[in-house]
Formats: structure tokens, C-alpha cells, sequence
């Protein structure tokens, strides 16, 4: 009966899974319990698999930062870092359901973005150009960095993203962000 890992996206799949574990339970169908179980742990493999292989990935792109030769690589290069590091933490947190490889994606994209604010004067508006990035994600993080440099556009993505990426942790992420940056800006108004 074996078919591959459970695809268990959603807890109408999880709940699917549960009640054919339940009736096989009670049926004393030994081998389809077994099946289930196993399958479980499968996807549990493949995803912890996915976790190891993405954040070696990270490493090798921020080792990669390090490397560059003059400024301008150097740059390129920790843009390069910081979209990965934006579409990394979606992964993270949406796809593998693990905190732990959202939140050391999050810490790469903030150290990332104070490296790039470091090395040149302009640091923050090299990140403009990713405000229209084809992944909500790089959007999502550029647009809440941005908020101070450019509070008009920044605002404006993140508002595009309430409506185009409703739910996701891009979406939800820059919807915090902005919520923040207004509740700090009134004090100062």
C-alpha cells in the first residue's frame, strides 16, 4: 500500500490522514496503520532533508559575500544573498513548518541588509530595485527595510501585497512591519 510521503498541506489533509488511522485503529488493519505511520515519517525525512540542504545553500551564499572582490561585487553579491535569504524564510515558515529555518532566514536578511548599509553610503537604496521583484517575498522584506528610507513606495508595495499575496507570510510579515513604522511615526507627529 505504500505510495509515497502523505501530502499533508493542509488540516483537512491531516484531519483525511487521522480518520484512516482511526478506522484502520479500529479494524485491527495492522499493515495500514503501519503504512500511514511510515509514510509520516518519510515526509518528515524529506522535509528535514529540504531544511538541511536549503540552509547549507544560505551559508554558501553569504560564504560567497565574503569572497567578492571590490564593492560592487561585493554588493551584487549580498543582493543576491538577501533574495535568497527572503525566499528562504517563506520556505521555512510555509512549506516546512519550521521556525527554525524561517527565523535564521530572517536574521540573513537583516544582517544582510546592515552589511550592504555598511559597506556603501546609499546602502538601503540598493535594495530599491527589489521593490518590484518578481517574488512577493524579496518585496515583502525590501518594502519593510525601505520604510524609513522611502515610507511612500515602501508603503505602497506592502499594500499591493495585502491584495495580491493575502495570507502569506510575505503578506503578513510587511503588513507588522508597516503597523510598526505608523505606530512609531505618531508619537514623533
Amino acid at each position: 500500500m505504500s505510495g509515497g510521503p502523505i501530502n499533508v498541506g493542509s488540516l483537512e489533509a491531516l484531519q483525511g490522514v487521522l480518520q484512516r488511522f482511526i478506522k484502520a485503529h479500529q479494524g485491527n488493519d495492522i499493515e495500514t496503520q503501519r503504512d500511514i505511520l511510515q509514510r509520516l515519517v518519510e515526509r518528515e525525512q524529506t522535509a528535514y532533508q529540504r531544511k538541511l540542504k536549503l540552509l547549507a545553500e544560505l551559508k554558501t551564499v553569504i560564504q560567497e559575500t565574503r569572497a567578492a572582490q571590490g564593492t560592487e561585487e561585493r554588493v551584487t553579491r549580498l543582493i543576491a544573498a538577501f533574495r535568497f535569504s527572503c525566499d528562504l524564510r517563506a520556505i521555512g515558515y510555509e512549506q516546512l513548518d519550521d521556525k527554525e529555518t524561517g527565523d535564521t532566514a530572517q536574521d540573513a536578511t537583516s544582517d544582510l541588509y546592515h552589511q550592504l548599509k555598511a559597506i556603501i553610503p546609499e546602502g538601503p537604496t540598493a535594495l530599491i530595485d527589489l521593490l518590484d521583484d518578481p517574488s512577493p517575498n524579496v518585496r515583502s522584506s525590501a518594502a519593510a527595510l525601505l520604510l524609513d528610507t522611502i515610507p511612500d513606495r515602501a508603503t505602497q508595495v506592502i499594500e499591493e501585497l495585502q491584495q495580491t499575496a493575502c495570507g502569506t507570510d510575505a503578506s503578513i510579515s510587511a503588513r507588522f512591519a508597516l503597523r510598526m513604522y505608523r505606530a512609531e511615526a505618531k508619537p514623533r507627529s
